[in-house]
C-alpha cells in the first residue's frame, strides 16, 4: 500500500504544544536548523540531549519519532532500516503517552505504524493499516484541520480503493466488509488537506501522483505546475520537486 511509503517525512514539521521541565525548546530549533541542512544524525545527537533534560516532552518526542524516520530512507542495510522503523514508532507511542490530547503526536503515531509495515507480512500490513486509519482519525477528531492527518486518511482511502487482490482478500477476511473508501473519498481528503496548508509540497505531489493513477493527467499537471511554484523546505520537497521536473517535460 503506497500511503507505507510516502508518509515516512510526514511527522516533520509536527509540534507538540506540551512542555515539561527545563525548556528545551533551544535544543528543538538547533536540531530543526540541522534537519534543514540534511544533517540528520546530529539533530538526533542534539534531540537526545534534551531527553535528558525533558524525556516527557512532547516537541522532542515526536521530533525524535521524524527524525529516525527520515534514518530509515538513508539508511541501506534493512536491519538497520528495521532497527529506525522500530525507534520512530517508539517515540511516538512516547508522544501519545505523554500528550493523550494532542493531534500531532496522534499523526505521529499513524506515521509510526505505516513505517513498520514495510518490514512485515501481508497480514499484519492489514492489521497495521487499521490502525494508520484510527489514529490519523483521531488526529483529525482532535484538530479537524490537521493537513498531514488529513493527507493520511487520503491516502488509506486511495490505497484501500485500489488494493490487490492479494491484500484484498487479507482486509476482507479481517475486516469482515471493509471499511468505507473510496477514490473519491481520498480526493476530498486530499482537497481537505490542501485547503489546510496550501504551501506544503508533499500535498500536492500526492495529490498529483493520484490523480495521474485515476486518468487525470490535466488535473495532475496543475499540481505538479504548483509543485514547482512552491520553495522546498527540506531533502523530501526537493524530491518532490525532482520529480515534477521529469512529470512535465
Amino acid at each position: 500500500m503506497r500511503i507505507f511509503s510516502v508518509i515516512a517525512t510526514i511527522c516533520s514539521i509536527f509540534l507538540a504544544s506540551v512542555s515539561e521541565g527545563q525548556d528545551v525548546s533551544p535544543l528543538i530549533r538547533k536540531a530543526d536548523e540541522l534537519d534543514a541542512q540534511g544533517r540528520t544524525e546530529d539533530a538526533i545527537e542534539t534531540l537526545k540531549q534534551a531527553e535528558k533534560i525533558s524525556p516527557n516532552n512532547p516537541n522532542l518526542l515526536i521530533k525524535l519519532s521524524q527524525d529516525y524516520s527520515d534514518k530509515i530512507d538513508e539508511a541501506k542495510d534493512r536491519s538497520q532500516k528495521l532497527a529506525f522503523a522500530k525507534l520512530s514508532l517508539e517515540y511516538a507511542k512516547k508522544a501519545v503517552l505523554a500528550a493523550p490530547n494532542n493531534s500531532d503526536a496522534h499523526v505521529c503515531l499513524s506515521i509510526g505504524y505505516g513505517k513498520m509495515t514495510d518490514f512485515v507480512d501481508n497480514k499484519t500490513k492489514m492489521e497495521s493499516s487499521k490502525v494508520v486509519k484510527s489514529e490519523a482519525e483521531k488526529a483529525v477528531e482532535l484538530n479537524p484541520k490537521n493537513d498531514m492527518a488529513l493527507l493520511i486518511l487520503a491516502r488509506w482511502n486511495f490505497d484501500m480503493a485500489t488494493l490487490n487482490p492479494i491484500l484484498k482478500a487479507i482486509a476482507e477476511t479481517m475486516y469482515g466488509q471493509l471499511p468505507p473508501a473510496s477514490k473519491e473519498l481520498a480526493v476530498d481528503y486530499f482537497q481537505k488537506a490542501i485547503a489546510a496548508a496550501p504551501e506544503k509540497i508533499i500535498h500536492h505531489a500526492e495529490f498529483a501522483q493520484a490523480l495521474e493513477s485515476m486518468g487525470k493527467t490535466k488535473e495532475a499537471r496543475t499540481e505538479w505546475l504548483t509543485v514547482k511554484q512552491l520553495k522546498p523546505t527540506d531533502a523530501e520537497d526537493r524530491r518532490y520537486v525532482a520529480e515534477a521536473d521529469q512529470k512535465l517535460k
